[in-house]
């Protein structure tokens, strides 16, 4: 009888610890998805920034000087959007970032090598403005 108690106990132990383990591995994941899906943004708004400065150019290369100045304006001034939701986005990366760090910390893991090497965030932009 004490043995079948015992068992039980240890039974219940287990399930416990592993309830616990799914637990901490949903957070860190939950923490990395985070950090991912602001990187995934990045990426986009860096791919529409480059079509723009695309446009940009070839408003400047294909027509004569001055031809088109307001729809160069117009082109600076969405780019110019587009850093600002950049830059935004990346100060928001940083910030999972930093969530993902205290996580990892909280759960006992202390070595950030490896994903410091994954989760690489971009710095910020300048605006067109300031070139």
């Amino acid at each position: 009888m004490v043995q079948v108690l015992l068992k039980g106990r240890e039974k219940q132990q287990e399930n416990l610890y592993e309830e616990l383990l799914r637990e901490r591995a949903a957070v860190l994941a939950r923490a990395g998805f985070a950090v991912e899906d602001a990187l995934e943004k990045l990426e986009k708004l860096d791919r529409r920034i480059g079509e723009m400065m695309n446009r940009c150019q070839s408003l400047q290369t294909g027509s004569p000087v001055g031809a088109h100045p307001r729809e160069q304006q117009s082109v600076f001034e969405e780019i110019d959007e587009i850093i600002d939701q950049f830059n935004a986005t990346c100060q928001k990366a940083e910030l999972q970032y930093y969530y993902l760090i205290v996580t990892r910390e909280a759960l006992g893991l202390r070595r950030h090598e490896t994903v410091q090497k994954f989760y690489r965030i971009p710095s910020k932009k300048k605006k067109m403005r300031a070139l």
